[in-house]
């Protein structure tokens, strides 16, 4: 099969989507299959059936905008398409529908993120009352010219059903290469950071921003701090790895709530060298309630790491309460008792690490391939009832 991918952000840009994107494309490729991306920004010297379309500079980040009404470098009915598989509903995903329209082309559409839900964060008033009614007119138009949507969550399936999508929905969460994990990685890491093998050592990684909701943990550290648990769980740490607009407001806060020996701000790290946090810490915490997947909680369990969530959003749906990890509501309170359980219990912490690294054997990026082909088989299927 020939697909063709169009994306808003791709390398050398590092998200969660763009993570997903060279997953999906490595592995359909070592299945046989041609991968051909369609993307914004500048040419990169390792591009390879990579298609860079103009792109206007983000202001303080790395992405690039796409400019409106962008065109391709190349005749695209050449590329002999089966199918286009777009991951955004921007420039670059609208192109990808426009062509797929003119040559005749089923349409897949990945849902990485709910735009309406996001710009509830935003400062300005205004935006945060008109922008999300907005964006859900946007999100429903673009799923409807597809065959197939694809959600990475029943989370994301059940906010797609409530925005009137009228296309069928398919479940398929994105696969996840296991982080690369070497012998001493574990020593070398503390002992760079200044932490002891016998403190527990808690851990985020992500971005520094409004919708990760960061602050939350520090508020359930301040919480057990104030709980002056004994022994060596007494003296845990936090790890924040990553980086984003947030990270001089979590400071200050890191310094009101008087925490500054419990947290560490990594900063952001390669990801082909995340697996080492991972393998250096105890705790996986994801406090947001935005999550559409949450990948980086499935990259923790890969490590063997059990995961306290928030039971909101999709990040929550990798977890199994009480056996990989702890499942709870969104508030600090809940959150330090969640901790506070999984300090003082080793044993119980060990075990449900072992179970979470069993479980996540079920995103494998090969299991999510043969599920995205299923998806693709049905799109082609209902094309030829339904041409658009």
């Amino acid at each position: 099969m020939r697909i063709a991918l169009f994306s808003e952000c791709y390398t050398p840009v590092l998200n969660g989507v763009v993570i997903a994107i060279q997953t999906l494309r490595e592995t359909l490729r070592s299945m046989g299959h041609e991968v051909f991306i369609f993307a914004a920004g500048d040419p990169q010297p390792d591009d390879e059936q990579v298609y860079r379309l103009p792109a206007l500079p983000f202001p303080k980040h790395p992405y690039r905008f796409a400019r409106p009404f962008p065109t391709l470098p190349l005749d695209f009915s050449q590329l002999q398409i089966d199918i286009v598989h777009c991951q955004h509903p921007f420039p670059v995903g609208r192109l990808g529908a426009r062509l797929a329209r003119k040559n005749g082309i089923p349409l897949v559409y990945t849902v990485h993120s709910l735009y309406d839900t996001m710009l509830l964060l935003a400062k300005p008033a205004l935006v945060r009352r008109l922008g999300p009614p907005t964006m859900r007119n946007v999100m429903r138009r673009f799923c409807n010219q597809a065959d197939v949507v694809i959600a990475p969550s029943h989370y994301v399936a059940q906010a797609l059903a409530r925005c009137g999508i009228a296309v069928p929905i398919q479940v398929v969460p994105s696969g996840v290469i296991p982080p690369h994990v070497t012998p001493g990685d574990r020593e070398s890491v503390r002992c760079q950071i200044g932490i002891s093998e016998e403190v527990p050592v808690l851990l985020y990684v992500g971005r520094l921003a409004p919708e990760k909701r960061v602050d939350l943990l520090l508020e359930a550290v301040a919480l057990l701090e104030q709980r002056s648990l004994k022994g060596p769980q007494g003296a845990f740490r936090l790890l924040l790895v990553g980086d984003g607009p947030c990270r001089a407001q979590l400071e200050w806060q890191v310094q009101r709530l008087g925490i500054q020996g419990r947290v560490v701000f990594v900063g952001a790290q390669p990801h082909a060298k995340i697996g080492a946090w991972y393998a250096a810490s105890d705790i996986f915490l994801m406090p947001s309630p935005m999550e559409t997947q949450g990948l980086v909680v499935i990259e923790a369990m890969n490590c063997g790491l059990p995961c306290i969530a928030v039971s909101e959003g999709g990040a929550g749906e990798a977890v199994i309460p009480e056996q990989t990890g702890i499942l709870c509501p969104f508030s600090a309170s809940a959150f330090a008792t969640a901790i506070e359980m999984l300090l003082t219990n080793p044993y119980r912490r060990k075990q449900m690490g072992q179970n979470a690294y069993r479980h996540a054997e079920i995103y494998a990026p090969a299991r999510t391939a043969q599920n995205i082909l299923a998806a693709y088989t049905q799109a082609q299927a209902k094309h030829k009832r339904e041409p658009i």
